[in-house]
């Protein structure tokens, strides 16, 4: 799993530095904006060196040493200073990946699955504050460990409960109150299922409008909660892509319809673009074209 999620992030992150190749991939941008201030560099900072700063310090060491830094000056340690950033804000992230059986019909189930790795993994090795919660849904919906969403066999049951979805991904919001919600949605079809009051799925295709009414209203919860939003629509749909249009304008999200193998990149970058000042938008391509290097470290 562990080598499987490095070679899958690996592969995300070329295909976002690659469709950033207009920017300048050598600037740093995960750790945040750089505040202008600067510090003393401590073992495991990854920030930009402060160059000026750093080759100042070897000159005045140099001479109060008695040395003649006309010479030329030998760095040391103590001598680099680093460009402070200003603090990421924690996230709570929720995956909703769609399970119902048009994903596996239409070829889009292992898609789903690299994807959840992908993230996943990003989020354990990198980000580790964040709390990220996959959740599954078709005919109802299951909050799943990534070693089960990866191992799920496609499912044939008929069915796309986006309204439990929504009400799994709420609760996981509030467990955090402190941390920026982060919402990212992948689906393949309108919702076609809901939770009774007495918890028992109904089902209709043509979706029911109380259907939609009940997804709808577990999105605008959601928006309330505060959560930055992101449709990943898979297919040409036209109902599909209404529905998903008018959903999005609800909340102030945003509509993804990405090529199948570019939904993992698609997902990562809208991860790392949801978290402030770390990840503005487009600056995902900065992050690991400068950090490429440690996508298959430990």
């Amino acid at each position: 799993m562990r080598q499987l999620g490095k070679a899958l992030l690996k592969d995300v992150a070329n295909r976002m530095t690659g469709r950033q190749g207009q920017r300048d991939l050598r600037q740093a941008g995960a750790a945040g904006e750089r505040s202008g201030a600067t510090r003393e560099w401590a073992f495991g900072d990854t920030e930009p060196w402060d160059v000026t700063r750093t080759v100042t310090n070897a000159v005045i060491r140099t001479v109060s040493e008695g040395g003649d830094a006309r010479g030329g000056v030998r760095l040391e340690i103590g001598d680099v200073e680093v460009t402070e950033t200003e603090a990421r804000t924690q996230a709570c992230v929720a995956l909703l990946v769609d399970t119902s059986f048009s994903m596996a019909m239409d070829g889009r189930w292992v898609p789903m699955k690299r994807t959840a790795l992908a993230l996943h993994t990003l989020i354990r090795s990198r980000f580790r504050g964040d709390a990220l919660q996959l959740i599954g849904f078709g005919r109802h919906a299951e909050v799943m460990e990534i070693e089960q969403l990866t191992g799920l066999d496609a499912m044939w049951d008929k069915g796309t409960n986006l309204h439990h979805a929504l009400l799994l991904a709420n609760r996981h919001f509030r467990r955090h109150p402190n941390a920026q919600p982060v919402l990212l949605i992948v689906t393949d079809g309108e919702p076609t299922s809901h939770l009774e009051p007495d918890g028992e799925v109904y089902f209709s295709y043509p979706p029911h409008p109380l259907t939609v009414a009940y997804a709808v209203r577990e999105l605008d919860n959601s928006g309330r909660l505060g959560a930055q939003t992101t449709f990943f629509r898979l297919g040409e749909d036209p109902g599909l892509a209404r529905f998903i249009d008018s959903m999005a304008k609800r909340v102030d999200g945003r509509v993804v319809a990405p090529e199948l193998d570019d939904l993992g990149a698609a997902v990562v970058g809208s991860y790392l673009g949801s978290r402030g000042p770390a990840g503005h938008q487009g600056g995902y391509g900065d992050w690991f074209g400068a950090r490429g290097f440690w996508v298959g470290d430990d």
